[in-house]
C-alpha cells in the first residue's frame, strides 16, 4: 500500500470520523484486510461516489447497492459491510434482510 493512501485513510479517521488511539488502528487495519476492497475504498475517498467503470462484487453486492439498502452508512461503513459479507456472508444477509436494524 502507498504511503499517501495511508495518509488519506489516517486523516479520514481522524478529521471526518474523529476516530483516534486504538480503535484507530482496529478500523485502518480491517478496511486494509483486502486489497480490492481497500482500493475501492481509496476511489470513495478521493471521489465521494460509487461510480466505477468495473465495481467490486462481494457475494452478489457492491458498494453501491449497500448504500442504497442503507444510505445512513458511510464509505468506511459501506466497505467494512462488503469485508463482513465476505468473512460472514449468513450473517451479512441476515443484517440485510433485517434492513440493518442490528448494525
Amino acid at each position: 500500500m502507498s504511503a499517501n493512501k495511508q495518509l488519506q485513510l489516517e486523516r479520514y479517521l481522524i478529521t471526518e470520523k474523529k476516530i483516534t488511539g486504538g480503535l484507530l488502528l482496529v478500523m485502518s487495519e480491517k478496511i486494509q484486510r483486502y486489497d480490492d476492497i481497500f482500493n475501492e475504498f481509496c476511489y470513495w475517498l478521493e471521489h465521494r461516489n460509487y461510480n466505477l467503470p468495473q465495481p467490486l462484487v462481494v457475494n452478489g453486492y457492491t458498494a453501491e447497492q449497500i448504500y442504497k439498502l442503507n444510505p445512513e452508512l458511510d464509505g468506511i461503513g459501506v466497505y467494512n459491510f462488503l469485508i463482513t459479507l465476505r468473512e460472514a456472508p449468513e450473517r451479512a444477509e441476515q443484517y440485510i434482510k433485517e434492513g440493518f436494524r442490528t448494525l
